[in-house]
């Protein structure tokens, strides 16, 4: 068989879309629009296969069922995986359904966890997740009180300050991990530094990246995950399941933290399955968020009065050294993109 690979644009075409979304739901999946490159397998006209990649993660991969299992499916996956590596990136990411696993494997995808029969998430990397865990290793404390702390930081507030604050007196080692994906509006390195420099006087808090181990609801795929399971849930088993079994286990962490969500309905679902997967082998110890003027301390409520030019107020949200940010150049360029989102 002689099979085509073409790109689908199916944010500019009609036609591409309407075809593309038929063989999705044929598929049993759902399109989503955070995809940014789109192909199709063809066999003559016919398309036989699609998929999708966001950044260095593969989506909706659908194929006919008279075309699963061979020289379609290495055809269409080899594609998306050449599509990141050019694009610069030195790891590839899948989420898939159980039965799907053996395709992967054969493309040299390995496993790094998974959530029943719902959810595997793979990868193929020059370097990996056992070298992310390597790395880790070389940062482990001993210790009887290891906790560790997950957060986004978009930015860096007192709500922030006080979770962890709170975690170190109760810990003698704490690990702090910022969220690594660069979608949020404070870029990476940025949220990273300022936690750094908000908790340098913590002796006892070591503050790594999260790398892509961590998944954000950005990036986790859904697409395919039935319309009546909760997908919240699943992606909080996920990413529990990778803190308990590997990231807890390389540092010795044996209790994690979080921050009460009474704003955020789907944080208190994540939460509850981060309690539920935890069970007794890893306690989970929520603290109630910092408030100011009656109001929880938030990263949203932080950029909210960014957008509507209330500088002055926020000297009661964020510490100084993320205040001294917003004050500089770099700061103002980050208000100025948050103001345009609005209009």
């Amino acid at each position: 068989m002689n099979y085509t690979v073409q790109r689908m644009w199916i944010k500019r075409s009609p036609t591409a879309r309407e075809a593309w979304e038929k063989m999705l739901k044929d598929a049993g999946i759902r399109g989503e629009e955070q995809v940014e490159y789109t192909v199709g397998v063809y066999d003559g006209d016919k398309l036989v296969a699609t998929g999708s990649r966001f950044k260095n993660v593969l989506k909706c991969i659908a194929v006919c069922k008279k075309y699963t299992g061979g020289e379609v499916v290495s055809l269409l996956i080899s594609h998306l995986m050449s599509e990141v590596f050019d694009a610069g990136f030195t790891s590839c990411y899948v989420y898939t359904k159980p039965e799907s696993v053996q395709s992967f494997g054969y493309l040299g995808f390995k496993e790094i966890e998974r959530v029943g029969e719902d959810l595997v998430f793979l990868e193929k990397a020059v370097f990996g997740f056992d070298d992310f865990l390597k790395k880790l290793q070389k940062t482990k404390v001993p210790g009887e009180r290891i906790s560790g702390i997950v957060m986004n930081a978009n930015p860096f507030t007192k709500g922030h300050l006080y979770l962890i604050e709170t975690a170190a007196k109760e810990s003698d080692v704490l690990h702090v991990f910022v969220l690594t994906e660069d979608l949020s509006a404070f870029p990476s390195a940025v949220r990273m530094d300022l936690v750094k420099k908000g908790t340098a006087h913590l002796s006892n808090v070591i503050v790594h990246e999260t790398g892509d181990y961590m998944v954000s609801a950005k990036t986790f795929p859904s697409y395919f995950l039935k319309e009546d399971r909760d997908v919240t849930e699943i992606q909080a088993s996920l990413d529990a399941k990778i803190f308990k079994n590997h990231i807890a286990k390389t540092l010795g962490i044996t209790t994690r933290f979080v921050g009460e969500e009474p704003l955020s309905f789907a944080t208190n679902i994540y939460n509850g399955a981060l309690k539920k997967i935890f069970g007794d082998d890893l306690r989970l110890v929520v603290i109630r968020r910092k408030e100011s003027d009656g109001e929880v301390i938030s990263a949203s409520r932080v950029r909210q009065y960014m957008k509507e030019d209330r500088m002055e107020e926020l000297k009661n949200l964020v510490p100084d050294t993320t205040y001294a940010f917003l004050q500089s150049e770099e700061g103002k360029i980050i208000q100025k993109k948050l103001k345009e989102e609005e209009m």
